[in-house]
């Protein structure tokens, strides 16, 4: 039976929830008032719990429903109030699988259809982002266009430098500029220059697609700005993908070989297609990448704006990601991880860039016994030992996509 168990019934969510399920096309849920209720109601069919955080024997229903061969494997999502501020490692302890904020309740609806075995995240377009294709060959653009598109980018065109630096200010920073050949007023290579001294610009990949008696004169030129590579325009069309993915990856070997270290906090994410914020819970993080718990993982491919709490760290950091594997409810391939996704970091402001490797080189050390290099220590869902005193600043959850 699609419901879900929602715990205790007079939590002020609860209505909400209902209200949202019932919009998603599931079956009213049932509410319980005590954890032996709650039990039963699970035992007697349904997809998942939703429990709210300060429910006081939160721990013994966890234990009643992990303990029943017939409810061991239904998922429990507590509501919290402020993913920044609740004890969050405290009730993952207790082995739940997932939360909610209960000033969006509504995404309910989504994870209940997570655990139908649906797919919250049908309709979502251009899970990859989006690319700015330029040149001055109509034709040329159309083919090339097919090809990406395929691969999940959205494209945006340009017909000269003017307009490939108008879309780095028209919504979110485009993952790549593709150029062929030529590009007024004066060239790819002037081009690149502009984009560079453009803070918006500045670390966007860009791709050369040129003819075989300019590739060695373009790659010159452009080899002292950052990301950027040729492909030779008489080369098959649909290897263009492959050129633009290596240079998306930089790092991809540093990644695989850097450790994977535990580290808990809370997460948020969303896609540029899609509306809501989702907040989650890392597992794992290494220099260039994180794994995300959440029952509402998004398509391999997809570029997620995310913010969260790097180790040893007061505030948050922000950056880009990109999904590069995934794991959903009920899957059993694949490492024994949690249900989530695996993002790679593929832009990263210089003062977040400085925090993560901090913070990430100290959690390194612990890991191989070197212990603490003497900064305050944060015990899980803990204050600050050690730490002189701060003034807490109220974060507000649902405003936490301003200034992005």
């Amino acid at each position: 039976m699609n419901r879900l168990v929602l715990v205790p019934e007079n939590a002020t969510w609860v209505k909400g929830a209902r209200d949202a399920l019932t919009l998603g096309g599931f079956a009213t849920a049932a509410a319980c008032t005590s954890p032996g209720e709650a039990a039963q109601a699970a035992r007697d069919g349904a997809i998942g719990l939703a429990v709210d955080a300060a429910f006081a024997p939160l721990e013994e229903l966890t234990v009643l429903v992990r303990s029943a061969e017939q409810t061991e494997n239904i998922p429990i999502l507590v509501v919290v109030r402020d993913p920044l501020r609740d004890d969050l490692d405290r009730v993952f302890r207790f082995g739940i699988d997932d939360y909610l904020v209960a000033s969006d309740i509504h995404q309910v609806r989504e994870r209940s259809v997570a655990l139908s075995k649906g797919d919250p995240w049908t309709g979502l377009r251009a899970p990859a982002g989006c690319v700015v294709l330029a040149g001055t060959d109509r034709a040329r653009r159309i083919l090339i266009a097919r090809i990406i598109r395929r691969w999940g980018f959205d494209l945006s065109f340009a017909s000269d430098r003017d307009e490939v630096l108008a879309r780095f200010h028209q919504g979110a920073v485009p993952r790549a500029v593709i150029v062929d050949g030529s590009l007024p007023p004066d060239g790819p290579e002037r081009a690149i220059d502009a984009a560079r001294r453009d803070p918006r610009g500045r670390d966007v990949p860009w791709l050369f697609i040129a003819d075989a008696s300019l590739l060695e004169t373009i790659r010159v030129a452009v080899q002292t700005h950052g990301r950027a590579a040729v492909y030779d325009r008489e080369g098959p069309p649909e290897n263009i993908i492959f050129a633009l993915n290596d240079l998306l990856q930089p790092g991809a070997v540093d990644a695989r070989r850097s450790p994977r270290l535990l580290h808990s906090a809370p997460v948020a994410f969303w896609a540029g297609g899609a509306p809501e914020t989702i907040w989650a819970y890392s597992y794992n993080i290494n220099r260039t990448g994180l794994y995300v718990r959440t029952l509402v993982p998004p398509p391999i491919g997809t570029l997620l704006q995310v913010r969260f709490r790097p180790p040893h760290g007061e505030g948050l950091v922000a950056l880009d990601a990109q999904v590069m594997w995934r794991k959903e409810f009920g899957s059993s391939q694949g490492p024994l991880y949690p249900p989530g996704i695996g993002v790679q970091f593929v832009r990263t402001p210089l003062a977040d860039e400085a925090a993560l490797r901090a913070g990430y080189e100290e959690l390194l050390r612990e890991s191989e016994g070197g212990g603490s290099s003497g900064g305050p220590q944060r015990p899980p869902g803990g204050a600050v030992v050690g730490a002189s005193p701060t003034i807490r600043v109220h974060i507000d959850p649902g405003s936490i996509k301003e200034g992005r």
